[in-house]
């Protein structure tokens, strides 16, 4: 705040009041009042004092010559003591000012104080919701039709596609076909759950381990390994895997002739199923 005779200019608000009433002025007008008081005492040249209100835009003397005509206008009678022209060259603010106390504010009423509101309430919600997520997912996905067979089940498992050691497409046939009936003798059990096959392929074409897998749908072991053709002999090794551990539960090998090895598919899918399913009795 600054005090001239009658008048006081608040330079943050950029407002002019006379008496304490408001002195209706136009910005730029303000704008050049505030130049002026800012460099008090000093002779502010027509350039520098245009180029400080209007400092984007080019104007002519006209434009500043207007706003000086309106600040002697508003000061009245203590134009001239406050404001003096000097020729050629620009302005000067010549008025006695003195720095004034800002107005007192009104008083501000405390703003209430906000009560913590605990916390518990939300982590319940999370909580709810996450067990209905689950909920959903076990129904959706893993919840056992009504068709299964009650009762002690004696276990549930899933065949992993055989390996194929040799690059012959007739052992590539024969591992596919082994798998598949494999997987037929396994699930003659009543109280045997075996995954279907389509399930396992579409689990391993996602990129999922056989071992997750097993955990995500909740099972007990797996069933793997490989088909090699050499020497005119066909030999098939199968493992039962628990699915928890990794622990290998039971391991075979089973050797053929390669001539009739097609044929002779359901006999080494029936003998497998037959000690896997001795293995899993005990």
């Amino acid at each position: 705040m600054y005090e001239f005779h009658q008048f006081r200019y608040d330079e943050e608000q950029r407002l002019l009041f006379r008496d304490g009433v408001l002195c209706p002025l136009e910005p730029k007008a303000l704008e050049t009042l505030h130049a002026l008081i800012a460099r008090h005492g000093q002779v502010v040249e027509k350039a520098e004092l245009m180029r400080l209100v209007w400092p984007d835009t080019v104007v002519e003397d006209v434009g500043l010559a207007r706003n000086i005509s309106l600040l002697r206008k508003a000061l009245g009678e203590e134009a001239g003591a406050c404001i003096e022209t000097i020729p050629k060259r620009g302005y000067r603010f010549v008025a006695v000012e003195t720095a004034a106390p800002p107005l007192a504010a009104p008083p501000v009423a405390a703003p209430p104080v906000a009560r913590a509101r605990p916390v518990w309430p939300r982590w319940l919600a999370a909580v709810g919701l996450l067990a209905a997520l689950a909920c959903l997912v076990y129904w959706q996905f893993y919840r056992p039709s009504r068709f299964l067979g009650g009762g002690q089940r004696l276990a549930s498992l899933a065949v992993i596609p055989l390996e194929t050691l040799s690059p012959e497409w007739e052992s590539v046939a024969l591992a596919r076909g082994l798998s598949e009936r494999l997987v037929v003798e396994l699930a003659k059990p009543e109280k045997t759950y075996v995954v279907s096959p389509g399930t396992v392929r579409r689990y391993q074409w996602v990129g999922i381990s056989p071992a997750m897998m097993g955990r995500m749908l909740g099972l007990d072991v797996l069933v793997e390994g490989a088909v090699q053709r050499a020497g005119g002999r066909v030999n098939v090794s199968a493992r039962l895997v628990d699915v928890h551990s990794g622990t290998m539960i039971w391991a075979e090998n089973f050797d053929r002739p390669s001539e009739g090895a097609a044929e002779a598919q359901t006999e080494m899918a029936r003998l497998i199923a037959a000690q896997i399913g001795a293995r899993l009795a005990r």
